[in-house]
């Protein structure tokens, strides 16, 4: 076993890692984020607020926030682009989709979605981000089907870009029109990651347990209400 991966029983930040663990072969055991937070999350090797934590056995260490886990696993597992300026924005993807999850949620539930304030989002920011995507894909190199979104090779990059819209429509399939509105090429890259076959595997068998569960409780409860309106 290589890792154990802490998070609740929902795809939302924990399908991020799952992804990219699947796809570069590495063994690992899901548990149950409840282990660790919030009882314990102030006293694990380098503790973070909230989950996901991995655990490293080769290292013997705990890592917290999904943007350093993934950065720390396309390191060791060679995901991450080569050329300095690639290297910079596999990072600069991270972090945004660690802004778009934040935004989707109305940062962390402090106010819940109504029907203004929800499309006033989606036709706003929600598709300024998703056209973010695809203008860097397109910039280098992405095109009907053909290449990654920083170039000819995957990198973690696109393991969480995928992990981002692929988990997005799936959870929520009125906003695949507004993907394939905004960033047709995101929405074919999202397709192509998903059918490797490790990724697939994996997603089959975890969406078998999480359905079209996103983030849990009343703020995934504000979006589907929103959605329906």
């Amino acid at each position: 076993m290589d890792y154990k991966l802490y998070y609740w029983d929902l795809p939302f930040r924990g399908v991020f890692v799952e992804m990219l663990l699947a796809d570069v072969g590495a063994s690992y055991r899901n548990h149950d984020a409840s282990e660790i937070y919030p009882e314990h999350s102030l006293n694990i090797h380098n503790p973070g607020m909230a989950p996901p934590y991995l655990y490293d056995w080769k290292l013997r260490k705990y890592f917290a926030q999904m943007p350093a886990i993934m950065a720390h696993l396309a390191r060791e597992y060679d995901y991450l682009p080569k050329r300095a300026e690639a290297h910079t924005l596999a990072l600069k993807t991270l972090l945004d989709c660690n802004d778009v999850l934040l935004e989707i949620t109305n940062f962390h539930g402090v106010v819940m979605w109504n029907k203004t304030s929800w499309d006033e989002f989606r036709y706003g920011r929600l598709s300024e981000w998703m056209q973010i995507f695809e203008n860097t894909g397109l910039e280098h190199g992405l095109k009907g089907g053909h290449g990654y979104l920083l170039g000819s090779t995957i990198t973690v990059a696109d393991i969480a870009t995928a992990a981002l819209f692929g988990t997005l429509v799936y959870a929520f399939p009125a906003l695949a029109q507004d993907l394939q509105q905004n960033a047709p090429h995101i929405a074919q890259l999202v397709q192509k990651v998903e059918a490797r076959k490790p990724v697939r595997t994996m997603l089959e068998k975890r969406r078998e347990d999480w359905g079209q569960g996103y983030c849990g409780g009343q703020i995934e409860d504000s979006l589907r209400k929103v959605l329906a309106q």
